[in-house]
């Protein structure tokens, strides 16, 4: 068990959480408009990972054992994100002077007092989504003193860890009700499936309503799901229902939290923060899923039902949803506007 912890644990943990930084703070210094359509298309990928992936890793097992199949996909993705990080780098600082320089100056060549007014004030704050966000703060220390980033990470850790129990629970819970093993794996593949589609509607979406919004919205979605559709699901059909509801709305989370980051703080230190959002990531989504597990079997199997797992699941939600609410209100207090 130690070297599994050692291994699958903290080199391919730190692996994922490293690759998730990159992927998701990149495509937002090239692109100050449309960012969620963008990271949405971004984030889909795992998603069709997760389809690929898994029949392939079951080939593989059957063909080659557990050891080699480890060892196939092992070069598989050292090969493949090898290549493909030679192609990944950041938007030099250069391309956002001279774009901030040409702005400057198209708005000051009409020559009225109007114009040179916005060409001042463009200069101070600059017109790139790099240099501001909702909250003008400088450097680690004022992004951690700042009541948004905490209500901030608390709703990532707790929905991060609600989204892991639910994929890990939704084959056990479907057998629990009678399903048999073919349909609980199919049902998870469709939350997975489902993903894809919900990550680049959510980014999209996102850009119109705004990122904290949309944030609230889908979670409160996923909260009412796990209590009104998966909590009393006995059937095939209300599950493959819940299945396709939180693969939409639950997996916009990975896309939010960049996106969130960039409208509250800006672009500047954007992956330091992404980064510091996924330190109580690793403790929740650690805890979650052994909490879950002494609910299923201490209370699930003594006559509560396997449903002890999906309150457990919506009140994670639930929570992460009060959370984006007190964000959504710290920000503005005005609720129909675009944040």
């Amino acid at each position: 068990v130690w070297q599994l912890a050692l291994t699958q644990g903290v080199l391919v943990g730190a692996g994922v959480g490293t690759i998730f930084i990159v992927v998701s703070t990149i495509p937002t210094s090239w692109f100050s408009k449309n960012q969620g359509f963008l990271i949405g298309l971004v984030h889909s990928g795992s998603g069709v990972g997760g389809l690929v992936l898994a029949p392939l890793s079951r080939f593989l097992i059957n063909t080659h054992g557990l050891s080699g199949s480890v060892k196939t996909l092992g070069l598989v993705l050292a090969a493949g994100l090898s290549v493909i990080s030679l192609g990944m780098a950041s938007k030099p600082d250069e391309l956002f002077d001279q774009e901030d320089g040409d702005s400057i100056d198209a708005i000051s060549s009409t020559g009225d007092s109007i114009s040179e007014h916005k060409a001042s004030s463009l200069a101070k704050k600059r017109m790139s989504v790099r240099s501001f966000g909702v909250r003008d703060v400088r450097g680690t220390g004022g992004v951690l003193r700042s009541q948004e980033f905490w209500y901030l990470n608390v709703a990532v850790m707790l929905a991060e860890a609600g989204f892991y129990v639910v994929l890990f629970f939704l084959p056990v819970f479907s057998i629990g009700i009678g399903l048999t093993s073919e349909q609980g794996a199919l049902i998870t593949g469709v939350a997975n499936g489902a993903t894809i589609i919900g990550r680049i509607a959510i980014g999209y979406v996102a850009d119109i309503v705004g990122n904290i919004n949309m944030f609230f919205a889908t979670h409160f979605v996923v909260t009412l799901a796990c209590l009104l559709l998966w909590f009393p699901a006995k059937s095939f059909t209300v599950m493959m229902i819940f299945a396709c509801t939180f693969g939409l709305f639950a997996g916009g989370l990975t896309p939010m939290v960049p996106l969130c980051s960039v409208t509250l703080f800006g672009q500047n230190g954007l992956a330091n923060n992404v980064g510091m959002l996924g330190l109580g990531v690793v403790l929740t989504t650690a805890a979650a899923p052994v909490v879950a597990r002494v609910f299923y079997e201490k209370i699930g199997q003594n006559g509560g039902g396997y449903g002890t797992v999906a309150l457990f699941c919506g009140g994670i939600y639930f929570l992460a949803t009060l959370s984006i609410f007190a964000l959504r209100v710290c920000v503005s207090r005005r609720l129909w506007k675009k944040i």
